[in-house]
C-alpha cells in the first residue's frame, strides 16, 4: 500500500509589478496520496500592470501528470478518469463561460465578480498554457466597481490541474510559471512538501519583465545596427521564415524548461542573420560567438550565461544554452535582444518572432 504523502495541495498568491520583483507564499493545507488531484488548490495572480489581448502564462509541474483536455474541458463522460470532474476547470462564473473571443470590457460587465476569466490548454504531461483574458491598464490592482460593482481587485485564480504521479510513492510537486511576455513575473520551480501546520515562505522572484513583449531590451546592446530580418520560428517545423523566405533546418526549434525557444546555431547563420561569418565556434571552451552589426554575443553550452558587447549577463527564465544530438541550440530571445531585434510570441501558432 503507498504510503501517505507529506505532499500539501497549492494556494500561491502572486503579487506583481513590471520591472520589480514578487512575492510568493506557498500555504499547504491538505494531505494527498500519490495520483490525487492537487486541483482544489489554485494559483492566483493579482497582476498590477496591464495584461495585454492574447496574452498567456505557460505553468510547468515536476512529478505531476496534467489531466487531458477532454477532462479540462468538461467534455469528458467517463468519472473513472482521473481529475474528472462534472463541468471541467475552465472558467466559469455563475454559469457564463469565456470564449476566448470576448474582450474585458465585453465580459466582465456581465459577471458580477472581480475574477477574470482563462482558458487552459494542455501542452504536454507536464506542461499548461494558461490564455488571460486582457486586462487594461487602469483597472490592474485598481477595482471593477464601475464595471459591474466589484470592488476587489481584478485577479486569476487558476487550478492545478494535475494530479500526484511520484515514483516509489512519496517525495515533492513542484510548480514553475513562466510569465511568457507578460507583466506577470517568472517564478521558478517551488516544491510541495511538508507537513501540514507548514507555511513556507519563498525568496522574491527577481525576473524582470514587461507587459509588452516586444519591448523588452537588453540593456548591454549597444547603439549598433539593429538585425532588420523579421525572422519566424515555429516550434517542432524544419524550416524557419526570413523575410518571407523559407529556409530549412536540419533541426528543429523546440521549447526549453517552461517556455525559452531554443534555435539551432546553424539557423543563425544560414538565416537568422544570414552569413558564414557571423558565428565562430569553439569546440573545446562550447562556445559560441555570434557578430552583428557591431554587436556581438557569445552562448557556453551548459551555462545560463550570455556575454554581450563583453558583458556577462544571466539570461532570464533559467535558460541555457546547449548541446542535443550533437547540435548547439541558442537561446531565441536572448540573441534576438543582443542584436537590437524586437522579440515577440505567437502562443497560437507557437511562434517566436524577430521583427
Amino acid at each position: 500500500m503507498k504510503k501517505l504523502l507529506l505532499l500539501m495541495a497549492l494556494i500561491l498568491c502572486v503579487h506583481t509589478t513590471a520591472f520589480g520583483a514578487s512575492h510568493n507564499s506557498i500555504t499547504k493545507y491538505q494531505h494527498l496520496k500519490n495520483g490525487a488531484s492537487l486541483a482544489a488548490a489554485s494559483l492566483e495572480i493579482t497582476p498590477y500592470n496591464e495584461i495585454e489581448t492574447g496574452a498567456s502564462i505557460i505553468i510547468t509541474f515536476s512529478n505531476a501528470t496534467v489531466f487531458s483536455q477532454d477532462i479540462l474541458d468538461g467534455t469528458c463522460t467517463d468519472s473513472r478518469r482521473k481529475g474528472y470532474r462534472p463541468g471541467g476547470y475552465q472558467y466559469a462564473n455563475d454559469g457564463i463561460q469565456w470564449d476566448r473571443s470576448d474582450s474585458f470590457f465585453d465580459f466582465m460587465p456581465n459577471v458580477g465578480s472581480s475574477e477574470l476569466p482563462y482558458y487552459i490548454r494542455r501542452i504536454n504531461d507536464e506542461q499548461i498554457e494558461v490564455r488571460l483574458i486582457n486586462l487594461p491598464d487602469n483597472y490592474a490592482n485598481g477595482t471593477l466597481e464601475d464595471i459591474n460593482g466589484s470592488k476587489k481587485a481584478p485577479y486569476y485564480s487558476i487550478p492545478l490541474v494535475v494530479y500526484a504521479d511520484i515514483e516509489g510513492g512519496e517525495g515533492e510537486v513542484g510548480i514553475r510559471v513562466d510569465s511568457n511576455g507578460t507583466s506577470i513575473s517568472d517564478m521558478g520551480y517551488e516544491k510541495v512538501n511538508g507537513s501540514a501546520s507548514q507555511t513556507t515562505t519563498v525568496k522574491e522572484s527577481s525576473a524582470e519583465t514587461t507587459t509588452h513583449q516586444t519591448e523588452t531590451k537588453s540593456d548591454n546592446t549597444a547603439n549598433a545596427e539593429k538585425l532588420s530580418n523579421k525572422v519566424e520560428v515555429q516550434i517542432g517545423a524544419y524550416t524557419i521564415s526570413v523575410n518571407g523566405r523559407s529556409v530549412a533546418l536540419d533541426s528543429p526549434a523546440y521549447i526549453q524548461g517552461a517556455g525559452s525557444t531554443m534555435l539551432p546555431l546553424r539557423a543563425v547563420s544560414q538565416g537568422v542573420v544570414g552569413s558564414d561569418d557571423c558565428v565562430s565556434w569553439d569546440a573545446s571552451a562550447k562556445t559560441a560567438v555570434i557578430s552583428y552589426g557591431g554587436n556581438t554575443v557569445s552562448f557556453t553550452a551548459g551555462s545560463d550565461k550570455a556575454v554581450i558587447n563583453g558583458k556577462s549577463v544571466t539570461m532570464a527564465n533559467g535558460v541555457k544554452a546547449e548541446i542535443v544530438n550533437s547540435r548547439m541550440f541558442v537561446p531565441f530571445r536572448a540573441l534576438g535582444e543582443a542584436l537590437g531585434a524586437d522579440v515577440s510570441w505567437i502562443a497560437d501558432t507557437k511562434t517566436a518572432v524577430f521583427n
